[in-house]
Parts: structure tokens; sequence; C-alpha cells
């Protein structure tokens, strides 16, 4: 009888081990968490100059974090991370986050697995250097148009009784070689004007209004960053009731072309719409 209760109890024994083992197995296996949705990356400045900086939203992560994870919220505060370039960024490039949290205090006191093991990151919406007429929408492009007209009305007076606007010269800075010019383009709003001279006769002329380093906002939008409100090199002398009369603009569209485009080419590409049909 004793055997037979020594038997009983070994197999018990055994029975609780096995219990104990299985236990302990289903307890081991951790629980797949991604941290990914919860990380944010802002990139800021000028594309090919522009950083990133990450925020990781810990408390989001730890409240997200399934039954199976013990102590989400210390997994939380251990998940760290970097990514592979912060600096020097342009539109279109990509970044990548390393996630670095140890693997084995995740598993052991956390029964977690991060992963996958990285996040990639297209870079968007750093502003940019306009390169071309398209690249200025309507809303932005009647805006420098009225900003232009503004500057001419400030610089010839009264005499001033009309000013169409007849499209830009769009000029993109090439080369850098000289230390004297600094901007990376320039924008001529092209005007056909009118004007009345003192005696009564009138006067017509074009005229271009200058804008400096205009850039495209992420959102699309278009600021000029530099000087504006300057005038394209032209002279135009009048003569009325015996006296003459200066402005600064050409006698002709042709004129105010050579100026604007010839008079860039080499330092700087020159794209135009301006036409009279455009009036």
């Amino acid at each position: 009888m004793r055997f037979a209760t020594n038997k009983k109890r070994m197999a018990a024994a055994a029975l609780a081990a096995a219990l104990t083992l299985a236990l302990a197995g289903c307890a081991a296996k951790p629980e797949t968490v991604d941290p990914a949705p919860f990380l944010t990356v802002e990139f800021t400045g000028m594309s090919g100059e522009g950083t990133a900086e990450w925020n990781f939203d810990s408390e989001g992560f730890a409240a997200a974090c399934g039954d199976g994870v013990k102590d989400a919220a210390g997994l939380a505060a251990c998940v760290d991370g970097s990514l592979d370039k912060t600096e020097g960024l342009s539109n279109g490039d990509t970044v990548t986050f390393q996630w670095n949290c140890d693997a084995e205090t995740a598993q052991e006191e956390h029964n977690a697995v991060l992963a996958p093991g990285n996040a990639t990151f297209t870079v968007e919406g750093l502003d940019e250097w306009v390169t071309a007429l398209d690249q200025i929408g309507q809303e932005d492009w009647d805006s420098l148009a009225a900003a232009g007209e503004e500057a001419l009305r400030q610089r010839e007076g009264d005499a001033i009784t009309g000013a169409e606007c007849l499209g830009g010269y769009m000029l993109v800075r090439q080369d850098f070689s000289s230390e004297m010019v600094d901007v990376h383009n320039m924008l001529y709003a092209a005007y056909k004007v009118q004007a009345q001279l003192p005696d009564g006769s009138s006067l017509t002329y074009y005229a271009g209004v200058g804008f400096g380093d205009l850039v495209r906002h992420g959102d699309g939008s278009v600021e000029a960053t530099g000087d504006y409100g300057f005038m394209a090199y032209g002279n135009i002398d009048v003569k009325a009731g015996g006296e003459y009369y200066n402005f600064t603009g050409f006698e002709t569209l042709e004129d105010m072309n050579t100026e604007c485009i010839s008079g860039y080419q080499g330092m700087y590409s020159v794209e135009s719409n301006v036409t009279e049909a455009a009036a």
C-alpha cells in the first residue's frame, strides 16, 4: 500500500511540474507591440538645409499596449531611439528612426517585443526657393501684382493713372561665384503704365517691379522674403509744358524684355510669361 501511495505522490508531483512548466511557457511568450504610430517627426527649414526632430507619445503608447504587457508605463519609459539623419535634408529624402530599447529588459520585465525595429519617414513640407512661375498660385500672384503696382504708384506719385500687369520675369540664380549678389531668385512683375503729364498730355510706358528671394512654403503659399519694390533699371525723359519729367521704365516692351531677360543671362536663368495679350 505504501508503494502505491508513493507512486501516486510521484505522479502528482510530475503533473504539477508539467503544469508549472506549461504556465511558465505561456507567460514567457512576449507580446509584440508597435510603437511607430506614436512617433512623429517634424521637418523644418529650407529644403537642402532642413532639420528633423522627433517626438514619442509615451502615454498614448502605454495606453494602447495589450493586457499581456506588464507595466506598460514602465515599458514606454524605456523606449528611446534616434534618427539616422537630422540635418541637411531636402524634400523627398527619407530618414529612418531606429528604436533603442533593451530587448532583454522589454521581454523579461514587460513581456514585450518591439516590432518592427525601425520606422521610415519621407521628408516633406520644407520651404523651397521658387524656381518657376507656375509655382506661384493665383492668389499669391494677385497679391504680388498688387504690391508691385502700389510700389510703382508710390515711386511715380499721382502721375500714374493706370497700371496693367502683363505677367512676370522669373530669374533664378545659377552662378554663385560672385559674393556681390546673394539673392537666390528675383521676380519682376511687368506693367503697362499710363501716366498723365502736367500739361494734360498722356504717356504710356512699361515698368518692372522687383521682388527678391521668393520662398514657397510647405503649404504651397509663396512669400517674398528679400527686398521688394525695386525697379528694373530704365529711364524715360519726357518734355511737357517746357519742363522735363523723368519716369523709371521703358518706352517699349521689347526694351524691357532686353533689360529683364538679356541683362541677367549667365548669372540667372530667366523665364518670362510677359505679353501684351495678358493685359
